[in-house]
């Protein structure tokens, strides 16, 4: 008798239903879960593809592609401790998920070779391939600059609460990586339009100079442009500026 058994293979979804490992809040829309189990991939060997790797490399595609992306390492943080650190970040408009990082890095890897097939850069996102480390996990965001002009700070606030236990290892910002310790420089900066609305100071202050003289009483302008040319003229006639003999 064989002390082994075949046990029955678990199917990763039901009537194509997301189980729970496999769903990232709903960023893989159903319609496109059935094209994805529906055109299975082959391994190079030719054997099917684990569905549960290829619904998870569907989804990192989806994260990857997303505008800013944190990348953290889970220091034994508990299950109750992650549902409120998850809560936390969507009360920030963040979304946080686990992730496997050989599939993860696969995904990063095929997004950088679609951007340079593109020719529009991205091959410096190869570094977030360094930053996956140990149990990882990563929180995302497709907000922009104007939506949410404290983005890296909103982070740095929900994060800071689980410091014992979450690190922050780096982050992806379009198509740049910045490790931790440039990701710190980035959080400490003011909001992106206030930035815009100091330089914009700065540069219009010599137009606001002239805008001020320009608008000053015409009298006063006269008299001046007056009193200016009388000078020029008593340069020209002062005897003491004629060279002696």
């Amino acid at each position: 008798m064989s002390f082994f058994r075949i046990l029955p293979v678990r199917p990763v979804c039901q009537a194509l239903g997301t189980r729970s490992y496999a769903t990232v809040n709903g960023i893989l829309s159903p319609e496109r879960a059935r094209e994805v189990f529906a055109n299975a991939k082959l391994s190079r060997r030719g054997n099917p593809v684990d569905l549960r790797r290829l619904y998870l490399f569907e989804q990192y595609q989806e994260i990857v592609g997303s505008r800013v992306v944190f990348v953290l390492q889970n220091n034994n943080l508990t299950s109750p401790e992650y549902n409120a650190l998850k809560n936390d970040f969507r009360e920030k408009g963040f979304v946080i998920t686990t992730v496997r990082n050989k599939v993860f890095g696969a995904v990063i890897e095929k997004h950088v070779q679609q951007l340079e097939a593109a020719k529009v850069g991205g091959s410096g996102l190869r570094q977030m391939k360094q930053l996956l480390a140990g149990p990882c996990c990563v929180v995302f965001s497709n907000a922009s600059d104007l939506e949410r002009p404290t983005m890296a700070k909103d982070f740095a606030d929900v994060a800071a609460r689980y410091k014992s236990k979450l690190l922050v290892v780096g982050a992806k910002f379009d198509n740049g990586v910045l490790t931790a310790d440039t990701l710190k420089d980035v959080i400490n900066l003011p909001p992106l339009g206030q930035l815009r609305a100091e330089l914009v100071g700065l540069l219009s202050e010599p137009a606001q100079a002239l805008v001020g003289l320009l608008q000053r009483t015409p009298q006063s302008l006269l008299t001046t442009l007056h009193q200016h040319e009388q000078a020029l003229k008593g340069d020209d006639t002062n005897p003491s500026d004629t060279p002696k003999q």
